[in-house]
């Protein structure tokens, strides 16, 4: 069986298990809120009917681009360690590296296969956004004051390179406790040509929906769909390197292709309350870090 084919394969079986353990599941609205008078006004009201807000500016662009350098060098590094199904390769410092499905063994150059970098919001200057002021007091705002990150998702979207379907965070963490908080750095511009994310305001209302596995031939794993939501309001989310989505993690959400010449790439953290227990199998990418 070739990568690909295996892909396919895991996505149905990934499909099944999270339909039969998430979907269904609600996030009950009183848990989406601590105290959001620390919020500016106009991003607690978006947060509230929406789902989401936008901060613009947190990060430097010179920032952004040593995040892109360093995230690259740590791809580079771990394709020397452990490697598992698919293009995953596991680094001697614990990050984990997912080459793009279409282009595994394509003999491109490390930055233009590289698909998704995990484990990183414990190193140098990775950390440092982690906590990030403006992201600490957004977190207690939403989640209160004892609040973790627990993911962290370095993401390249080159050209030519497909985009993620209609999705839930929420569905891929088995935790008793929800929501968790979405937050995506643009650490290059994020237009509708190269990728961008869209949005559903207000989906984050809805429990999580079951899911069908992406059905284009060469998807990355993990890729799964909502198909029995009405989207026709979607929104793009368009941002300049620095600016940063705070997203609710029942919101639906995808991606563009990558249909220009540029690469698209984020920093993406995931938070959640501390005291937030597994329910289900652990991911090797799931680590909680008090903010």
């Amino acid at each position: 069986m070739n990568d690909q084919a295996a892909a396919v394969n895991s996505n149905e079986a990934a499909a099944q298990m999270l339909n039969a353990s998430q979907a269904g599941r609600t996030c009950d609205p009183a848990d989406n809120a601590h105290d959001l008078s620390l919020l500016k006004p106009e991003q607690a009201q978006s947060w509230t009917e929406k789902g989401y807000f936008i901060v613009r500016g947190v990060v430097d662009p010179e920032t952004c681009t040593e995040m892109t350098r360093k995230a690259i060098a740590t791809f580079t590094r771990a394709e020397e360690g452990q490697s598992g199904l698919g293009g995953h390769h596991i680094g001697e410092d614990g990050s984990i590296a997912v080459e793009e499905a279409a282009r595994v063994n394509s003999g491109e150059a490390a930055d233009q296969r590289m698909s998704k970098l995990f484990n990183i919001h414990r190193k140098p200057i990775f950390r440092d956004f982690a906590l990030h002021p403006e992201i600490r007091t957004i977190m207690r705002a939403i989640l209160g004051p004892d609040a973790a990150c627990f993911n962290s998702q370095y993401i390249f979207k080159n050209p030519g390179v497909w985009g993620q379907p209609w999705h839930q965070d929420s569905l891929y963490y088995q935790f008793d406790l929800m929501p968790q908080i979405g937050v995506w750095l643009a650490t290059s511009r994020a237009t509708v040509e190269n990728g961008c994310l869209f949005v559903a305001p207000g989906s984050h209302n809805e429990p999580i929906h079951a899911v069908v596995p992406d059905a284009r031939p060469g998807s990355n794993y993990g890729y799964l769909e909502v198909v029995d939501y009405d989207f026709s309001a979607a929104e793009p989310v368009l941002m300049e390197a620095g600016d940063v989505l705070i997203f609710h993690s029942f919101l639906m959400h995808m991606s563009n292709d990558n249909k220009s010449d540029e690469r698209r790439s984020a920093l993406v953290y995931h938070y959640a309350n501390a005291n937030t227990k597994h329910i289900g199998i652990q991911s090797k990418t799931i680590d909680f870090m008090r903010v």
